[in-house]
């Protein structure tokens, strides 16, 4: 089963399908650019540097998408 994404930005917004099997994860671009993966750097570009970007890992490939919206959530002890 494959599972649609929406990308909610902006004139260039995508849809995008995730493949069966895919996993998803987020990385912060790096002032240089770069993000990590397993130890290992990419270069992504210099324009997104300090935001965060969608990682799809499927088998041997890691497809990058710039759009994704974030979601934090804290526990708040008083």
């Amino acid at each position: 089963m494959n599972v649609p994404i929406k990308s909610t930005r902006g004139k260039g917004a995508i849809d995008f399908t995730v493949p069966q099997g895919a996993n998803i994860c987020s990385r912060k671009v790096a002032r240089s650019g770069h993000i990590s993966y397993e130890g290992r750097p990419y270069f992504i570009s210099k324009a997104l540097a300090g935001r965060y970007i969608r990682l799809v890992v499927l088998e041997d490939r890691l497809i990058v998408c710039e759009s994704i919206p974030l979601y934090k959530e804290y526990q708040l002890t008083s």
